[in-house]
């Protein structure tokens, strides 16, 4: 209902305000690559089952029926002959079969817990391309904003070029400027708009960006919210404690150990015998035209077990047994590795935050501060107290004060989900 209601919203209104929860909705419902994830969870969860781990029996049915014919001659000791032509015979043929392996030295209970496994890795694989997909659709949604607000800032930015013109032209009329200023000004608000230009068209190429992340038509045009939060309260100690439990890279790495172990415990299993029932049932009739047997008939079961022991094939299951073993090794150092990893990109992660969160606050300082600054500079403009060139330093150092701010709002917003998808919490579930 919420997907309908959103795209008839598309439909209906040429520019609708999309908020970030819409988006990251949307993306877990369409978003391809979430999509592709799904479909090998539901193929893992198939392949888990006692069949394919080979507890059921095998039951195969056959059955033909054949039909020769043949020019037969037959002598006998007897003095006795046998001259036909085209003689013909039919063949009937039917039966069943069950090969139940009961004992494969427990190879069938460790491929069950494998498949187990790789179930709850597919799962685990899905979790982490939704991190994946939601962070890039944050990231992408709060560049919008950030562009969004740049480019409010270059209108802001244009205004007042224009009310600079306005008083050059003002100047020049009544002969206390020259053109050569008037014609500055005009150069300085033209580069301004240029400028407004390009930031519509990089505003525009980031929502085609989302619309792809969203799985939308790449025309869709939408609106986004004005400004960016950062949560400053992010706790080191509490992330770190958070990312060893919920991180799917670990997650993963503990899971390929675990399927390692079994692997170990499958090869082991070549080592041991295998036992095997064996049951059926068949049918035969033949009639013939010629022979000393004109027709046969016989029908009945059969049962039996079988043992099979493999006592040597040049090592080979040995030398599968210790490469399994090798394996388990890797990955328990690679669990390792990825364990200090973490902890490493955490510390750097957050570092870079706080420190993100002090340049944040200094560049809202200086905004204000620069702000003063133009609004004093317009007034000795008017009263002709400094040159041109001086308030277009001004001016660009006001803009430029704000350009940093903007920037140093989505850097905190960006570090902050950084931490959020190494914690593994960046999507709630």
């Amino acid at each position: 209902i919420f997907l309908l209601c959103f795209l008839f919203s598309l439909t209906a209104n040429a520019q609708i305000k999309l908020t970030l929860n819409d988006a990251i909705k949307i993306a877990l419902e369409k978003n391809y690559d979430i999509r592709l994830a799904k479909e090998d969870v539901l193929l893992s969860e198939n392949n888990y089952s006692v069949g394919n781990a080979g507890f059921l029996p095998k039951v195969d049915l056959s059955a033909s029926k054949t039909r020769t014919v043949n020019n037969t001659k037959q002598e006998y000791s007897t003095g006795q002959s046998v001259d036909k032509k085209n003689a013909g015979s039919n063949s009937t043929n039917a039966g069943i079969a069950l090969s139940w392996t009961i004992f494969d030295g427990l190879k069938m209970f460790t491929t069950l817990s494998k498949l187990k496994e790789y179930k709850e890795l597919g799962e685990i694989n899905l979790r982490k391309q939704i991190e994946n997909s939601v962070y890039d659709v944050i990231k992408n949604y709060y560049e919008i904003v950030r562009q969004k607000q740049n480019y409010k800032t270059a209108l802001e930015n244009i205004s007042v070029s224009e009310e600079r013109l306005k008083i050059a032209n003002e100047k020049f009329a009544v002969g206390s400027a020259s053109k050569f200023d008037v014609l500055r000004a005009q150069v300085d608000l033209n580069a301004d708009k240029s400028n407004l230009l390009n930031q519509e068209i990089l505003l525009s190429n980031l929502k085609t960006t989302l619309n792809n992340l969203l799985a939308f038509d790449p025309n869709y045009d939408f609106d986004v919210e004005d400004s960016i939060y950062v949560d400053d309260g992010l706790s080191f100690q509490k992330i770190k404690e958070i990312a060893f439990e919920r991180n799917t890279s670990l997650i993963q790495a503990e899971k390929f150990k675990t399927i390692s172990s079994y692997d170990v415990n499958s090869t082991y299993s070549e080592f041991l015998p295998r036992i095997t029932l064996n049951t059926g049932y068949n049918y035969l009739q033949s009639i013939a035209d010629a022979g000393l047997v004109k027709s046969n008939k016989s029908y009945g079961y059969n049962y039996g077990i079988s043992l099979s022991w493999n006592l040597f094939n040049g090592f080979n299951s040995q030398l599968a047994y210790e490469n399994a073993k090798i394996n388990f090794d890797k990955n328990i150092i690679y669990l390792e590795a990825i364990k200090n990893d973490i902890e490493t990109a955490l510390i750097t992660s957050y570092k870079n935050y706080k420190k993100n969160l002090e340049l944040l606050a200094l560049e809202k300082s200086n905004v204000e501060v620069a702000k003063e600054n133009l609004d004093l500079a317009f007034e000795e403009l008017k009263l002709g107290s400094i040159s041109p060139i001086e308030f277009r330093e001004v001016q660009k150092n006001y803009f430029n004060s704000q350009s940093r701010l903007i920037n140093a709002f989505y850097i905190a917003k960006v570090g902050e989900i950084d931490l959020l998808k190494q914690s593994g919490i960046i999507v709630k579930n």
